[in-house]
This record gives C-alpha cells, structure tokens and sequence, in this order.
C-alpha cells in the first residue's frame, strides 16, 4: 500500500506558543492532497497512576502542570481536581458535566493543566450518545468525524481500558492515531488572542462591555467569539462556589453572520443569552440548549447581507434595543457581537454603520494584514475607541466547505428531537418518513397570513413551484404595522395608497426612518394564487417586514401542497408549544421565502439510508458488518433480511415514491444533446494521425 511505501511522517510537538503551517494553501491541485505532518497532540502518557476507567464507559485522567489532552469523538467532561483550560473557558471542581463535540470538520479543542498549575487536574471522561452520530446514515457530510470505535485510548492503550470495548470518544496521541485519512488537527489560540481575552474578561466597575468582532472570511472571527464568550462566561461564575444556585448569569451574544451563525439555523440574526460555554462546532447546538435562550430573532431570508442592506440594518437595530432592554434586569450582562466576514464595498458600509449605531466599547478586527483602507474606515467610524488587531486564524486543510457547514447546520436543525427537552439529542429518521404539520391557508380561520418573498417576486401562478421544497422562515407578526401600507379596514379595501418602504438601492443609505423613499404599494396588498389559492403578498410590491413588530421562530420546509383540502405541509422542528402560543395570542404568522440555500440533502435522505442498509446487508452476507452502536440496532434490523432479498435489485431500490424527487433510469427524462459531453482526445489534429 501507499501508506506503508511512503517515509516516516515529521513529528511536530505542540505547546501554547505553537502555530502550525497552513500545508493546505500551498497546494497548487485540489484534485491531490497534500501529505499532513504527524502532530503529537495528547502530551501525557497513560499509565495505572494518571488513567482509571470506572463504570459505564466513564475514564479518570490525571493531567499534571503543563499535559494537554486532544480527544476526538462526543464525551461529556467534568473536574474532580484543580482546573483545567479548554476552549477559553477555565473549567474548576464541580459535579457539572459540560458536553463537548469534537469533530475532525474542525479544529480538535484541547484540554490543558497550565504549566503554572501548582496542582495536579483530574478530570472524568463520561461517554455521550445524542445522536448526532446518526446523521451519518442520512448523509455523508456527517461521515467520518467521529472516532472510529476503537477504545477510548486507542489501539495502543486497550489493557487499561478493558471494560468498555467501544466508546462516544477516543483521546489522540498524535494525528496518525485517528481514524484513517482523517486531517486531524488542535484547536490553537495565538499569544496575542491569550492577551486580549485576558484583557476583555478583567471586571470592571463601568457599564457592561459591548465587543464588536470583524475582520475577512476565514480569519477565525467565529473562533475567537466562541472564546471569548467561554472566558467572559468563567469570569461571571463565583471561582470558590461554581454550583452556588445564585441569580443566572450570561454573556449576550448578537450574531450577526446569517451565513455561519452560531446558534441558528442560516439566513437568522439572533440575540442569544448563553449561560453555558460553547464546546463544539455550529452544526452540534443549531439552537441554544435548555439553559441558554434566543431573545429575539429575525429572518432575512439569505445567507449574506447583499440582498437587502437595509432589512439586515434594520434588523441589526431591533435586536441591539432588546440588548438594551435586558440591561435593565442585568446590568452587568456583556455584550459579544459577531459580523459577517464581507469587508469590501457595501460589506464595508455595513460595519461602519454597525460601529456607528450600536458604539461598541471595544472593536477587534482579526487580521493584521488589512486592508489598510479598512482598517482606516473602521478606525474613523469608531472615533475615540481603538480597533485593535489579532493576528488571522491559520487556515489549515478542511473536508468541508462553506456551504457544507452550512448544510450540515440546516440538516442538524431539522432532526433535533423536540421530545427531548433536558438536552439537545437528534433523530436519524429521514425527514420523509416524518408526518408533516398542516397549514390551513384558505377559508375560515386560516393559520396563514401569507406567503411573502424577498428578493425575486416570481408570478403568482409560479409561487407553488417556487416554495414546494424549499426552505421557508416562521415570522410571527407581533403588530400589524409590521406590514408596509396595512390599514385596519384590510388589505383587499381602498384604493392604490402610498406607503413607507425601504429602497431597492444597494448603497446602503435607507438605515434609518429620515431616510425612507415613498414607494407605490399597488392594492390589495394579498393576492391568491390561480390555481392553489395560497394568498401570496403582492409581488408587484417590493416589501419587507418591519422588524420592530415581527420576530422569526424558525424555519420550515415546505413537503408538499394539497390543493383539494388547501393545506400546506411542513416539516418543521419548531416545538407545538411556541405555534399554541402564537395562535393563543391572536398573532398571525406570515412564512419569508428568499435565497437560502436549496435543502438537496432532504431530497435524497431515503436513498443515502436505503443504500447504507443494502450495503450493511451485504456486509452482514459477507460476515463484514461493522456497525456504530448509535445505528447499529436499526441497520441490524434490515440487514437481518438477507443478501438473497436484494441481490437482485439495485442499491437504494424502493426510493421510487419519495417527495420532490424522481428517479431515472439510464437517459430517462434527458433530452436530446443532454448526455455528458467528453472532450476529443485528437483535439487540433489535422487529419487521421498526420501532420
């Protein structure tokens, strides 16, 4: 094999001060990955005296001043003894279990004992099944991030650990001892970003710090909030009494990156009052877990602010006056606000009218290599406070792009259990198999208001095609002067009015009321489609909704529409409780389509899990099945049936009757000139092999 042919790997040893190289930048072809070094990771040695396993799969680790730990898989951590450093968080004795989700998608989390410890830190390892590992029978963006079931200390350690034989995690030694072909790399926090969350976290006797985080796409703006909001959190807990029930404490969180938010499903902005730390990628909390909890919310339906500045501004405004309103019951709650990483342009625009409304009192720009012009631009806009620079993130090799996170985050959204109330867990049914909610959109007492789109305002006849399978934003309207031009009397009444509503212009000057143009609104403000009758906002009319009187609950796909019984079908993980309370109150609810991304993972959910359960069967005929213990019982289940019931037929057959999906067989449903075309290999020969 390859692998055995090629030269020992270089070690690397890590310590604090370390950063590594960014191998994957120099590649020149994609197509040819490069080689990673071997990093050493965990730095103590297992032995009887620093490992003890317990019951239930639960491990005892003893980290003396100055060993780190590097595990990969889903475990749950608690201290026994002295404190540990992880993910900025400094964590102290207490029977507090805190959740940690290491993925290979992203940069491992390390687990220090400092080297100015003067103590030893014990801590317990405690295994953790969700189901988030599941996801991986519906889709192969969640293959292969876990451990690969070899004991929680490997292969090289297996007589210490001789109780449990499979375990949610695995400790790494180095990156060569993970799962085969997996980059594995630590999570790295740079001098410089060790100073400044030791400077952001001192406590001060002056009004609540308000955090402002900017800087270009891939430069760990994420990374360095998600840090600075563990720290921030450290800070607030009482050192000498951490499970002291006294008043609850938090960091507010204004994410504003509807492209990567942390605690949202794309395409939101949200206020979010965290008062747990954060271990673990976007896609593994794609809402706050009981003990945190969403304010306030908004939809712009995109994952981008361009296409329309003046809604994301408006948004942004609405979110920060409900920071200020939870001031007045605590006023020492800190305020991180996280921005997209669109530093050009109107991008630009948009930061500095961000520093010039919210006036944050600190404002950190994560790159130091500008641009200058930008730099500047915030510097003026920020006045007397200083924009302080933190050297970039290093970008190493990742398996997942941009819109795969994004993907995964949407997919993690929609199979939350919401049976499960205590903690987040997930299911692994495919979301056909799930009954949908119905909508009743027409008649008396509907549960719809309509259906309104930002951005592109196709023709009433083409919205059901436009919606069905797509995904849609839950707005609920707080007041009715959430919609431009709505009078008391009713949208189907009146005459063509005039109304306020914000311009289409992209230079992004319409941030305030002064600034708003007088646009026709052509009557009646609701029309119903031709043919399925779903009252649709009126797509000659460009308008959105007025954040201060309306607030997302989340998203919803929409499965299918019944014309006959005008119904519409939704699969959504929105908890019935808040949808009660929303009718309750006699609000209405108004769904946003917009430019989110297409949700081609729940097309082919069935077929990626009808296809692992043939493989797994024939696996099983071949005595190779293998399976993880989060699927294993269901994929037993199937396989059971044997390699003779379907060694006739193809992998993933009885796919046939899945929604907005249709299966073709060879060159069906393709037109002519359709099929692949290849390039000539003869190409520029000027005749049959001469010159």
């Amino acid at each position: 094999m390859a692998e055995e042919s090629a030269p020992n790997p270089t070690f690397m040893d890590l310590d604090e001060n370390t950063q590594l190289s960014s191998y994957g930048s120099r590649v020149e072809s994609p197509e040819v990955p490069p080689e990673p070094p071997s990093i050493n990771l965990t730095s103590f040695k297992p032995g009887k005296d620093n490992v003890r396993e317990l019951g239930d799969g639960i491990l005892t680790i003893r980290l003396a001043p100055g060993e780190r730990l590097v595990v990969l898989g889903q475990f749950e951590v608690s201290v026994q003894k002295g404190q540990i450093t992880l993910m900025g968080s400094i964590l102290l004795p207490s029977k507090k279990l805190y959740r940690v989700f290491a993925s290979s998608s992203h940069s491992l989390p390390v687990m220090r004992c400092l080297a100015t410890d003067s103590e030893i830190a014990e801590l317990r390892l405690h295994p953790c099944k969700v189901g988030l590992g599941s996801l991986e029978s519906l889709s192969p963006l969640f293959g292969k991030l876990w451990n690969d079931n070899s004991g929680a200390l490997g292969l090289e350690y297996t007589k210490l650990v001789q109780k449990t034989k499979r375990s949610t995690f695995q400790v790494l030694f180095s990156s060569n001892s993970g799962p085969p072909k997996a980059y594995l790399q630590p999570l790295i926090s740079p001098p410089e970003w060790n100073e400044m969350l030791a400077k952001c976290s001192m406590p001060s006797e002056q009004k609540a710090p308000a955090i402002m985080v900017c800087g270009p796409k891939s430069s760990g703006k994420s990374t360095f909030v998600k840090f600075l909001a563990n720290r921030l959190l450290s800070t607030l807990t009482d050192a000498s009494q951490p499970e002291r029930p006294t008043k609850k404490l938090g960091v507010a969180l204004l994410d504003l990156d509807p492209g990567q938010p942390e605690y949202s499903p794309p395409g939101q902005l949200s206020l979010v009052h965290v008062s747990e730390p954060n271990f673990g990628p976007p896609f593994a909390h794609p809402i706050p877990d009981a003990k945190s909890k969403v304010i306030r919310s908004h939809s712009i339906a995109a994952i981008s602010p361009s296409l329309d500045p003046s809604l994301y501004m408006a948004c942004v405004s609405d979110l920060f006056a409900h920071y200020r309103n939870l001031l007045s019951t605590e006023a020492s709650c800190p305020l991180v606000i996280n921005t997209p990483g669109w530093v050009l342009g109107t991008g630009l625009e948009i930061l500095v009218e961000i520093i010039t409304q919210l006036r944050p009192s600190e404002i950190i720009y994560m790159s130091q290599d500008g641009p200058p012009d930008v730099v500047n631009s915030l510097q003026e806009a920020a006045k007397s406070t200083l924009v302080l620079t933190l050297p970039s993130q290093v970008s190493e090799y990742t398996t997942r792009t941009a819109a795969h996170l994004r993907a995964m985050q949407s997919m993690s959204y929609f199979h939350l259990d919401s049976a499960t109330k205590s903690a987040l867990a997930w299911n692994s049914l495919p979301l056909t198999s799930i009954p949908p909610w119905e909508i009743k959109y027409s008649g008396e007492n509907p549960g719809l208001l309509g259906v309104m789109c930002y951005g592109e305002q196709p023709p009433a006849n083409l919205l059901a095609d436009t919606i069905n399978g797509s995904l849609v934003a839950v707005v609920v309207i707080d007041d009715m002067a959430a919609i431009p031009g709505w009078t008391s009397e009713g949208d189907n009444m009146g005459t063509p009015t005039h109304a306020f509503d914000r311009t289409d212009d992209a230079e992004i000057r319409a941030f305030d009321q002064d600034s708003l143009q007088l646009q026709h609104l052509e009557r009646p403000l609701i029309v119903s489609t031709p043919d399925e009758e779903i009252p649709y906002f009126n797509p000659t009319n460009t308008i959105s909704l007025d954040p201060k009187y309306s607030h997302s609950i989340g998203l919803a796909l929409v499965r299918g529409i019944d014309v006959v019984r005008r119904r519409l079908q939704i699969l959504t993980p929105i908890p019935s409780k808040v949808v009660e309370d929303v009718s309750q109150a006699g609000k209405s609810i108004v769904l946003i389509s917009g430019k989110l991304d297409t949700p081609g993972w729940a097309y082919i959910e069935e077929l990626t899990r009808k296809t692992a359960l043939d493989k797994a069967a024939r696996k099983q005929g071949g005595g190779e099945l293998d399976l993880d213990d989060e699927g294993s019982l269901e994929f037993e289940a199937e396989a059971s049936k044997g390699v003779d019931e379907i060694g006739n037929r193809s992998l993933g057959d009885g796919f046939q009757n899945a929604p907005w999906v249709d299966r073709l067989e060879g060159s069906q449903g393709r037109g002519t000139g359709a099929r692949v075309w290849r390039v000539r290999r003869d190409l520029g020969r000027t005749g049959d092999g001469g010159d």
